[in-house]
């Protein structure tokens, strides 16, 4: 089970709880310090050794393919594929070493190049699920307190995170790129089924999961002091008294626990192209109008695997 952004956060939780099943579990994240202190806290606290570190920089579309050669050349099974990196830029736009807005080429890009170049190991190694962490905040029907998403065509949107460069906001290209996310998976699930890709008997499952809103993670870390210290101490204490009324603020503990029995609910193998929200206690919901918009979900698959270089060589889908 290869967990993206599994350092840290819910990720984190999510791996360890995995290994916790028994699982053999690869996190993959920038951060290779990080990486190596999370797998050696992990293999501690659940007995489980069978966890290993690589390193993954999803804003690098060269690094994204470099992983994958070390994936096949190591022959590693994958049965299992949880998206769950993911950044947020406060000044920007920043652009990623081959030119895309950063919170676009790390929250979208970089994952749709990665599933696209596993994607014939996980048919091969089916039954086998995707999980791709989406978020909330990429719904303007809910109160929460960030912009609603603007995406002209996709060219800008890779360019800038949003509709153009003119006032940018980067908790828009955040809540873009999330928009993206559910974009690609139904758009992928689409695509898997049309090409025969999921059979019955050997079922790959691809689903998008969202965790509500969970202080104390990584998105702020560029954002003032005060905002960090907010973020990281008083809302924590907060999450954990609101989750006990309603799932849609939850302490990184109760998310990552939710995503990991995600992940490995034997009852989903077969559940495909559906969103599971927090405010529904992670039972299948509706996401956002404009996420079912299947013709920007095409227009966005295209274009990415134009930015990506995707061939057929890369993925069957190509």
């Amino acid at each position: 089970m290869l967990v993206t952004g599994g350092n840290s956060g819910i990720g984190y939780v999510c791996a360890r709880e995995l290994a916790r099943a028994g699982r053999r579990v690869v996190i993959a994240s920038r951060d290779r310090a990080a990486s190596h202190a999370a797998v050696e806290r992990i293999c501690q606290d659940t007995g489980n050794h069978e966890v290993f570190p690589r390193t993954l920089d999803l804003g690098s579309l060269a690094e994204v393919r470099a992983f994958v050669a070390g994936i096949e050349a190591d022959d590693l099974r994958i049965d299992t594929l949880v998206c769950n990196a993911g950044i947020q830029v406060n000044q920007g736009p920043t652009h990623s070493p081959d030119g895309h807005e950063l919170t676009f080429a790390v929250n979208h890009l970089g994952h749709f190049l990665l599933v696209n170049l596993l994607l014939r190991r996980l048919v091969e190694d089916a039954p086998a699920r995707i999980v791709v962490v989406a978020s909330g905040v990429h719904d303007p029907k809910l109160p929460t307190g960030l912009p609603d998403p603007a995406v002209a065509d996709m060219d800008t949107l890779a360019a800038t995170g949003q509709a153009g460069l003119e006032g940018w906001n980067g908790r828009r290209a955040y809540v873009n790129s999330k928009l993206c996310n559910l974009w690609f998976t139904y758009e992928l699930a689409r695509r898997v089924e049309a090409a025969g890709l999921a059979a019955s008997e050997s079922p790959l499952s691809i689903n998008a999961w969202e965790p509500g809103l969970v202080p104390g993670s990584g998105l702020v870390r560029e954002y003032p002091a005060p905002v960090r210290l907010l973020w990281n101490t008083l809302l924590v204490g907060v999450a954990h008294a609101v989750t006990r009324i309603h799932p849609i603020m939850n302490p990184a503990s109760k998310s990552g626990r939710a995503l990991a029995e995600f992940a490995l609910d034997p009852a989903l193998r077969e559940s495909s192209g559906r969103y599971y929200p927090s405010h529904t206690r992670w039972q299948a919901g509706a996401s956002s109008d404009l996420s079912y918009d299947e013709e920007r979900a095409r227009e966005l698959w295209e274009a990415s695997a134009r930015y990506t270089g995707l061939s057929s060589e890369d993925s069957p889908l190509a």
